[in-house]
């Protein structure tokens, strides 16, 4: 389990955010498959609060979630 990089948050992480400085465009993509010091490994309470910088977007690439059977 890999924990969220936020500060003193102990919540098991969910998803890799990354930075796109060409194209000022913040990332979120699933949880990469090993811990890459360049990205961030966040938990869904973080990846749900994250705010890009002004003059920036997020562009979330996870998966979608499958849907449940009735």
């Amino acid at each position: 389990m890999r924990i969220c990089a936020k500060m003193r948050c102990t919540a098991e992480a969910v998803a890799t955010v990354g930075l796109s400085y060409e194209g000022r465009v913040v990332v979120v993509g699933d949880l990469a498959p090993e811990p890459n010091p360049n990205l961030l490994d966040l938990c869904s309470t973080h990846v749900e609060r994250l705010t890009p910088p002004i003059g920036w977007r997020v562009r979330d690439e996870r998966a979608p979630e499958p849907a449940a059977l009735p």
